[in-house]
């Protein structure tokens, strides 16, 4: 038996903007939107292209909902986590994160890859990457 494929769930406190975050500045594509009528709804988005087998999803559960932790409701900076996604084009997303959101970089790490560090609207850290060239 072989693991198939990843899904990252944030639970987020503001879901328009962590929507908004991830589709509109990130350009992720939804795979997947649903919405149980009471109290936690969410978005699946598809990290890649087509056949991708990594996906990010989005929640919100409200405070009336079974699952809830009071957790959920809250901005937390979280320093144990962050999501890395690697692209071809690093400086084309430090030019569309630079123009709206704030972020550092790119910056040359020691192995030889690119990073742009930004933060969702929870405080999660994102990290766009490009790898090293090949010669």
């Amino acid at each position: 038996m072989s693991l198939l494929s990843s899904k990252t769930v944030i639970r987020t406190h503001n879901f328009e903007a962590s929507k908004a975050f991830y589709t509109e500045l990130l350009q992720l594509e939804v795979a997947e939107t649903y919405d149980d009528g009471d109290g936690s709804r969410g978005v699946i988005l598809r990290v890649g292209n087509e056949g991708s087998t990594a996906f990010i999803e989005i929640s919100e559960i409200k405070d009336h909902h079974y699952y809830y932790q009071e957790a959920f409701g809250e901005k937390l900076e979280n320093d144990k986590i962050d999501i890395q996604i690697r692209t071809d084009n690093v400086e084309y997303w430090a030019h569309i994160l630079h123009k709206k959101w704030t972020a550092r970089g790119p910056v040359l790490r020691p192995w030889g890859s690119h990073y742009l560090y930004t933060k969702d609207p929870d405080g999660l850290q994102i990290i766009i990457y490009q790898e090293k060239s090949k010669s």
